[in-house]
């Protein structure tokens, strides 16, 4: 039988049709490439961040003691507002301090400030526990050391130290304590909102900012500060005793001085250069053995971008800021 060719029957060329379908395919083929890159690129970078300050860490850990001489002082550091939520709270600074208390080889303490000071509770806590240290170790020798600023809650911590040694430009002293807040009352009533509150207890809602500040909520805070204050009294008068001098009347007025007047007025020992020189002068030493927790990396970031949070709490805290900077 021989086979004929039927022209109706022929299909058209699907050279045009095919040529599309494969130009369509290589470009959601190289569209897939790029998202695959740029995912392993982002994958790479996140990791090259997290683990480059883990790493560096623990590299300091593995081989940082290597170059430390068999004569050190083991320091601890206080940075910043002293506070619960922050990276200098009582916890962390107790603990950071009973280490280097415990160190055998360490010839000595010092407990490195730089804090415009914080809660009364948290700054309370750390000088009670550097206390209790001290009598545990009545051997080990404790020197805090005031860099630009040892106030408020910081000198209370400081005062645990029976030497204090500070910078002759180290804001120093402001034994006092401060709640600051708003008044929005009048400014709610000029756009006419009405406030609403419901208590249990008559005295559950004292200080409500949207509320005229009454004579009794106004005796309320100024009985809580006195409080506080008082505690903060005795502790300075039971670390410092006869070394204090002037009036109370002034060194408790919560103002602040720089260090070569708070040596005047008993407030610290002696004036320094910094750590090197009281443990050069002090123990005799020139290396050292940092027992401060380094910050995690979340709070690394949040202070990098300057990350700022202040609770109503926190907002009872006493301390003082001076920044020098260029207009």
């Amino acid at each position: 039988m021989t086979a004929t060719h039927d022209p109706g029957s022929a299909k058209p060329d699907p050279s045009g049709e095919s040529a599309l379908v494969e130009i369509l395919k290589d470009m959601r083929a190289e569209r897939k490439k790029d998202r695959t890159w740029a995912i392993a690129k982002t994958v790479f970078l996140a990791l090259a961040l997290f683990s480059t300050p883990l790493y560096l860490w623990l590299l300091d850990t593995q081989y940082g003691d290597a170059r430390i001489g068999p004569n050190y002082a083991a320091m601890v550091r206080i940075d910043g507002v002293i506070a619960a939520d922050r990276v200098a709270n009582a916890r962390t600074v107790g603990d950071a301090l009973e280490k280097a208390f415990k160190d055998p080889k360490a010839r000595g303490i010092v407990v490195v400030i730089n804090s415009p000071g914080g809660t009364p509770v948290q700054a309370s806590a750390i000088h009670d526990r550097l206390v209790a240290l001290r009598q545990t170790y009545p051997d080990k020798r404790v020197w805090a050391i005031g860099e630009d600023m040892l106030t408020s809650g910081a000198y209370f911590i400081a005062t645990a130290a029976p030497q204090i040694c500070v910078n002759r430009s180290t804001l120093t002293g402001s034994i006092g304590v401060i709640r600051d807040g708003w008044g929005f009352d009048r400014a709610i009533r000029k756009i006419d909102i009405e406030r609403r509150v419901f208590t249990a207890g008559p005295s559950k809602a004292r200080l409500d900012p949207f509320r005229p500040l009454s004579a009794e909520d106004q005796a309320k805070a100024q009985e809580l500060l006195e409080a506080v204050h008082r505690h903060f009294k005795d502790t300075v008068r039971e670390g410092r005793g006869e070394r204090l001098k002037g009036e109370e009347t002034m060194l408790f007025s919560g103002d602040y001085w720089t260090g070569d007047r708070a040596l005047e007025l008993g407030l610290v020992d002696r004036l320094c250069g910094g750590v090197y020189d009281v443990i050069t002068a002090e123990f005799g030493v020139s290396d050292i053995k940092d027992y401060t927790p380094p910050p995690s990396l979340m709070a690394k970031l949040a202070g990098s971008i300057g990350t700022e949070v202040r609770s109503g709490l926190t907002g009872s805290a006493y301390g003082h800021q001076l920044m020098l900077m260029p207009q």
